[in-house]
């Protein structure tokens, strides 16, 4: 092995160092508060969730047999589209065929969001009574996905409009195989610091009852 002499040129890298690469790999404390942040997430999540138990047990015979109303799901991830994120679900009811689900989704760097998501034989039924109350003022901040796929969740008007504009998805609804109504609380927002995620999340559900209960 040849041993390197003064002489030697530097090594040479497809792509150098830029001055804002070498400030951002020297910040540690994003690493160091990250575990704090995930777990305040968490606890609030955790509120939620027993808040909605108790919430569900008035309505529990609306719901699809199968659905899950007490154990929920509190998942963790770490690259979703580069971002960590924590999700709940309750109500949850998953098949091939069916899917009834109210997801809250945190997603670092995003948004706060609660979600219902809807599949199965009385799809177009759903479809029917959003079409119903749409322009209802409870649905004046509420978006419908119109990705391909439930699980996108990119806040971008290439995926998400309005329910007020029905003349914009009216159409395009007949080709979904589900429904994915949203209500986004941005992290950037003023309001955010104060938002209580429990209050938040029960009144989504309550909103949204008109689609998934009728």
């Amino acid at each position: 092995m040849k041993t390197p002499s003064p002489e030697d040129p530097p090594p040479s890298y497809p792509e150098e160092w830029r001055p804002k690469d070498l400030e951002m790999i020297s910040h540690v404390e994003v690493f160091q508060t990250k575990p704090a942040i995930l777990k305040k997430v968490e606890s609030r999540l955790s509120k939620l969730k027993e808040a909605m138990v108790v919430e569900l047990l008035s309505c529990a015979s609306q719901l699809p047999p199968g659905t899950d109303i007490e154990k929920g799901q509190i998942a963790r991830g770490e690259n979703h589209n580069g971002f960590p994120f924590l999700s709940l679900d309750i109500p949850q009811n998953f098949s091939k065929a069916e899917m009834y689900t109210y997801r809250t989704l945190f997603w670092w760097g995003h948004y706060l969001g609660f979600s219902l998501i809807l599949k199965g034989e009385k799809l177009q039924t759903y479809f029917q009574r959003l079409s119903a109350t749409c322009n209802e003022p409870s649905f004046q901040d509420v978006y419908l996905s119109l990705a391909p796929t439930p699980w996108e969740w990119r806040q971008d008007e290439k995926y998400f409009t309005q329910v007020s504009h029905q003349q914009v998805w009216a159409d395009k609804s007949n080709l979904l195989d589900h429904m994915k109504i949203m209500r986004f609380y941005p992290i950037a927002d003023e309001s955010f610091k104060d938002l209580d995620w429990t209050k938040a999340g029960i009144k989504f559900w309550k909103d949204m009852a008109p689609v998934s209960m009728g």
